[in-house]
């Protein structure tokens, strides 16, 4: 049977077990591919090779197909950035089987990386735990990386445009199929565990940079929601000269912020510390330790970074409780980073987590308020 009807039937088989996941395979682009050995997605398609496929029975192949079908519509691949790629595979692996074998009675090939213990988790969260465990990476064993890289031998690099295309198509499409699925029953509710994935793709951005403005420099005319949650604590960052306010900002240095991005916060930081004077700053890097306080205010370019080891946002924190004598009771913590380490049980202050677009889930922070740094304007810098 050709490649083309082949498909055509598992998306009536899917249907009958998932109408959301069906749905999402008459989005998808599937072409033909002798330059793979079983099936892929670049981010852009899904590639499959014929023969492979017809090798297999009808119930595989419909795992199979779903299973590509999920890693493109969920922007595995773009989602993976500058990560391990192999370990992101094997993660990404994960996620995507335990949606197939919770949702659909379908029999993945054998020797695929199944691990019931992360179960309705996003790829970003079990990425991080196997980073904790390399035994466990060991002992799932990889067959094939179907997320395909850019390269010579994988395929063509995306355009940030041409991306920023096509997470959009994508996340249009999901959030159609969200709203038909709560408004039409019969069209079949979200799959079971599709919630942190979708969470994490379709979770509302906030322009970072405005956010970052006005958690440092509000004035007695503009207050909103965000401040008044912070009444009690006596932070309302009154435009006076004669009152000042006291920032500490850290910035993760274990590897999750790129140096464009940490330009691009310590530009506004110090736009906002030119426009502000009452607004004091102090800048520390942390990984598992603390290096600083750094005075910025004065400084042309941000001091030597520090660190580049793991993640733990606890001695930063204790710093502050330690401290917290000598501060003015105007007092604003803000933590750059993508939230991926060990938490303390509280923050002595207010705090604002800025945090990558493909960062912790917003639910796993303990404590403070999450700003997720738009993929969007991120790209309008780098292409600009």
């Amino acid at each position: 049977m050709e490649i083309t009807k082949i498909i055509s039937k598992c998306i009536l088989q899917i249907r009958k077990e998932s109408p959301f996941f069906a749905s999402l395979m008459l989005f998808a682009p599937i072409i033909k591919s002798t330059s793979i050995e079983t099936a892929a997605t670049d981010g852009k398609t899904i590639l499959v090779n014929e023969r492979f496929f017809q090798s297999l029975n009808s119930s595989e192949q419909n795992a199979v197909m779903l299973h590509e079908v999920l890693h493109l519509a969920l922007l595995h691949v773009f989602r993976m950035n500058s990560r391990n790629s192999h370990i992101w595979n094997i993660a990404a692996d994960i996620v995507v089987n335990e949606l197939i074998d919770s949702n659909t009675s379908f029999t993945l090939p054998l020797g695929a990386i199944k691990d019931r213990a992360y179960k309705k988790k996003s790829v970003e969260y079990v990425y991080e735990q196997l980073l904790k465990n390399p035994k466990k990476i060991k002992l799932l064993k990889l067959k094939y990386a179907d997320l395909l890289e850019a390269g010579p031998n994988q395929r063509e690099p995306i355009g940030n445009e041409e991306q920023l295309e096509i997470e959009t198509y994508w996340k249009d499409s999901i959030q159609v199929l969200q709203k038909t699925a709560e408004l039409n029953k019969d069209h079949g509710s979200i799959p079971s565990g599709m919630e942190a994935e979708i969470g994490t793709i379709l979770e509302p951005e906030i322009d970072w940079r405005i956010a970052l403005w006005k958690f440092t420099a509000k004035t007695p005319s503009d207050f909103d929601e965000y401040d008044r949650r912070f009444f009690y604590r006596g932070l309302y960052l009154e435009g006076l000269e004669s009152e000042s306010v006291n920032v500490s900002v850290c910035i993760d240095t274990s590897g999750s912020v790129s140096n464009k991005l940490l330009e691009q916060f310590m530009g506004e930081l110090k736009g906002i510390l030119r426009s502000y004077p009452h607004v004091k700053c102090e800048l520390f890097y942390a990984d598992c330790d603390l290096f600083g306080p750094f005075d910025i205010a004065s400084a042309e370019e941000a001091p030597k970074i520090f660190g580049r080891g793991g993640t733990s946002f606890v001695p930063f924190f204790e710093y502050i409780e330690k401290h917290s004598d000598h501060f003015h009771s105007n007092k604003a913590l803000i933590y750059l980073t993508d939230g991926y380490g060990d938490f303390p049980k509280d923050s002595p202050a207010p705090t604002m987590w800025i945090v990558c677009k493909d960062g912790l889930e917003t639910s796993e922070f303990p404590f403070g308020d999450v700003i997720r740094i738009s993929t969007e304007s991120l790209h309008r810098e780098l292409d600009s």
